[in-house]
């Protein structure tokens, strides 16, 4: 009896010894809190609340001694240390849902990190393994035992408001607006959702879009700008209880933004120019040949040389920079130019210089109706159209290297109009002048939309929202180091961003610290200046998952367990400690109970 008891607690030993060192085991547990776990079973029930559910079910087994470090998405401060048992649990049941895309290498290299080496430790990792995140990423993992407790359910579709534009750059007050907006169907059937548009909190529309499965599609939606406000706040939506996220697509933009116009002249604007400039859309800044100020001239979109005579030195370098940085010229050259300036001028920018001045009238024969100078001006191309005449301009000498486009020219070929390329800009030389009365091309109907469209061919369109989780930079060149400037959302956040001074822009930083998507307001000096809006990535919006096989692969030759589940639920077993411990129990009692057994026998044989 005595040898059968030694047996008993010789091999009861090793889990004895197991419970006594538990302090030294340490447990992770990393639950995904992306988007995606919002996903909802048949019992509106969602992913991310399976993995709370899981991971406390493991916490529950734990030794009171052992040690739990949670991780998700979001790498938050009160996650960076070690807690008990009793402690994570509260911390679990308090993770909320995250814009941040963190993929699965990353999150097992930071665990990593926090271990030590010599640990007994065992890593719980409860995602749904969007592919998007984790594709073609190969996990090295050195020190962790890892079990994996994959979660789907059955009902992968989803339908995302991707994006929305609009086709021109300015927008204005009380003018009707065609912006289209870009829907997703990830699913594989056919799907008709209703969608609304907000704007500044009044609901502009209710629209039925039909998308076919597993397509993208571009619907227009119109409104007119409200009169009363140059601030608007817009909102797309689905309205759908089964698509809880990337359903609503913020934006937002200013109805009193303006074209910032230089010209240069002699001495006063021509007259053509001084009215289409005199338009709200424009704020025209007129120098005299004296007085330039050149470092006005960076903040224009269009500067126009109004028949100078001749070019300063200092003005050629600041329109090759102006030029490069994507700015737009347009140059009208009178009878009485200094050629050699000018030649200078065209040298420098790789276009055809002139040569002689040509007396007589012309006629206009020929329009490129295929410039983007004339989108929208046509509805159809006309053979009789009627075209300026001319009685004199400047003839060119061709410059072989030059990137030129044909705009309008004479019955004789030669060039009245022509647009260049230089760089990110475009230069618009016309051979003759406007304020001489040998032409009538100020007074034609084509000169209007030549000078507008001048204005805004190179424009950049106003973004209408930015990304969160990426760091966003945005130019502002009216802003100088001594603005105060800040983000705000009503009381819910405020910050305030950098300027950056870089290569003659100034440059506005918000990091990566939006919190959630919305429409704020960026503001200087204590007044609103724009509307900002943030949107969450939409590449939370794409249903394809790994399967186990897939999630193997990623771990390449590397061992992990995988949980079983029924209905998203471990099963108890896999908790994989209280079957230790029930083992431990049981070899200990039939231990002692075997001890007292033969003390009972032992005092029985010496009666």
């Amino acid at each position: 009896m005595i040898a059968i008891t030694c047996i008993i607690l010789a091999f009861s030993l090793p889990y004895i010894k197991n419970k006594n060192d538990s302090k030294d085991s340490k447990v992770g547990l990393y639950i995904d809190n992306s988007f995606s776990m919002q996903r909802s079973d048949s019992n509106n029930k969602e992913l991310i609340s399976y993995a709370k559910e899981n991971a406390v079910s493991i916490l529950h087994e734990l030794h009171d001694s052992e040690t739990v470090l949670i991780l998700t998405n979001d790498f938050e401060k009160k996650h960076q240390k070690w807690y008990s048992p009793k402690e994570a649990i509260e911390l679990i049941n308090a993770i909320p849902i995250s814009s941040n895309q963190t993929n699965l290498t990353t999150i097992i290299s930071r665990y990593n990190q926090a271990i030590d080496t010599l640990d007994d430790n065992t890593f719980y990792v409860f995602s749904d393994f969007q592919t998007k995140r984790n594709k073609q990423k190969k996990i090295q993992n050195k020190y962790s035992k890892i079990k994996i407790g994959r979660l789907d359910i059955d009902n992968s579709a989803n339908i995302s408001v991707d994006s929305c534009y609009f086709s021109t750059p300015i927008r204005r007050k009380n003018e009707i607006e065609n912006l289209t907006v870009v829907f997703t169907n990830h699913s594989t059937v056919d799907k008709t959702v209703k969608s609304k548009l907000m704007i500044n909190s009044k609901q502009k529309g209710n629209y039925n879009i039909e998308i076919p499965a597993n397509k993208t599609i571009h619907h227009i939606v119109s409104y007119i700008n409200p009169m009363e406000k140059d601030t608007i706040k817009g909102i797309i939506e689905i309205n759908d209880d089964n698509i809880v996220f990337d359903n609503k697509l913020y934006f937002s933009y200013s109805t009193n933004q303006k074209i910032d116009i230089s010209t240069i002249s002699n001495n006063d604007i021509s007259t053509g120019l001084f009215n289409i400039f005199s338009d709200s859309i424009f704020r025209l800044a007129e120098y005299n040949i004296d007085h330039i100020e050149y470092e006005e001239l960076k903040n224009a979109q269009l500067i126009v040389l109004d028949e100078l005579n001749e070019i300063p030195s200092g003005l050629i370098k600041n329109l090759e920079s102006f030029l490069s940085n994507g700015g737009n010229l347009v140059v009208f050259l009178n009878e009485h130019i200094n050629r050699n300036d000018y030649n200078q001028l065209f040298t420098y920018l790789s276009i055809d210089s002139i040569s002689t001045w040509k007396e007589g009238e012309h006629q206009i024969k020929y329009i490129n109706y295929d410039n983007k100078i004339f989108e929208d001006v046509f509805s159809e191309k006309k053979s009789n159209i009627h075209l300026p005449k001319i009685n004199g301009y400047h003839a060119i000498k061709k410059n072989k290297q030059t990137r030129s486009r044909k705009v309008l020219n004479f019955l004789n070929n030669e060039p009245f109009l022509s647009e260049y390329l230089y760089k990110d800009g475009r230069v618009f030389i016309c051979y003759s002048g406007l304020k001489s009365e040998k032409q009538n091309f100020s007074q034609h109907a084509l000169f209007v939309p030549f000078i507008y469209n001048t204005s805004l061919i190179n424009l950049k369109t106003e973004k209408l929202y930015y990304y969160i989780n990426q760091e966003t930079i945005i130019e502002k060149n009216d802003i100088t180091n001594n603005d105060i400037i800040y983000l705000k959302q009503k009381e819910q956040f405020e910050m305030i961003p950098s300027i950056i001074d870089l290569n003659q822009k100034t440059l506005i930083n918000f990091q990566n610290k939006i919190p959630h998507a919305g429409n704020f307001d960026f503001l200087k000096n204590n007044k609103i200046k724009q509307p900002i809006s943030f949107n969450y990535n939409r590449d939370e919006s794409i249903m394809e998952f790994l399967n186990k096989s897939q999630i193997k692969d990623i771990f390449e030759t590397q061992k992990i367990d995988f949980l079983t589940t029924e209905n998203n639920t471990i099963s108890k077993k896999d908790t994989g400690i209280k079957k230790q411990k029930r083992l431990e129990d049981f070899f200990i009692i039939l231990a002692i109970i075997l001890l007292i057994i033969e003390l009972i026998l032992l005092r029985i044989w010496k009666m």
